[in-house]
């Protein structure tokens, strides 16, 4: 499996540290990723995640985990909580620092019922392109409970082309690709997804769900709450 990300949390987590991940971009030049912000613990949290962990009820699966920071609060107060990813690294790590409920594998091969999908860090990103949206809540809706939530996070990304030096992609804007690269290996390229928060509402509404945004930060960034599955 290409697990460049992974391979870099893992590094972190045994060392203390990591070479740099590069984050290679559709917009523009390539950037250092931080891999220390996936150890982030409470008190590092935005008040956007905060407000995202409390209103987590019930069974909760957070998909896309990563290093497990969000799954070991939500552990520490008591919370029934399933961390899945897909990346060994981010897995390996989440395993040996006391994450009891660790799911290795990719989102669309997992089945099981919860009560709140958490998402944050801009989980959404993994549907890759808006037009995939409806795809996305057919699956929630096998793995969410009925009276459940979508819990997940996303931002408005039409800065990035307010200058003419970066050149508006023909399609949605919030549709971008990444690469990373660790240790002189380059992964493959993937789609990732930011979608401003009313085309998230329309497609909500076309998929018959309900959408209540939860808050909105001075980036842009926002929570929103999706019911109705």
């Amino acid at each position: 499996m290409n697990d460049i990300h992974g391979t870099a949390i893992l590094d972190f987590y045994k060392q203390g540290s990591a070479d740099d991940l590069v984050l290679y971009n559709s917009y523009g030049e390539p950037e250092e990723m931080p891999v220390e912000v996936f150890f982030r613990d409470q008190l590092d949290f935005s008040t956007l995640e905060h407000l995202a962990l409390i209103e987590c009820e019930g069974a909760i699966l957070d998909l896309g985990a990563g290093a497990g920071a969000h799954a070991l609060l939500l552990q520490e107060w008591g919370k029934d909580v399933t961390a899945l990813d897909n990346s060994p690294g981010c897995c390996e790590v989440m395993r040996q620092s006391g994450v009891e409920k660790v799911v290795e594998t990719h989102y669309l091969r997992h089945q099981g019922q919860y009560d709140t999908l958490l998402m944050l860090m801009n989980g959404i990103g993994i549907v890759g392109k808006l037009a995939d949206l409806p795809d996305f809540f057919d699956y929630a809706a096998t793995i969410i409970k009925p009276g459940g939530q979508l819990l997940v996070d996303s931002s408005d990304i039409s800065y990035l082309y307010e200058d003419d030096d970066i050149p508006k992609p023909k399609g949605y804007y919030g549709e971008v690709n990444y690469a990373y690269e660790y240790k002189g290996n380059k992964g493959n390229w993937f789609d990732w997804l930011y979608v401003d928060q009313d085309r998230l509402t329309e497609a909500c509404k076309a998929s018959q769900l309900e959408a209540e945004v939860l808050m909105t930060d001075e980036n842009e960034q926002y929570l929103i709450r999706i019911s109705g599955f």
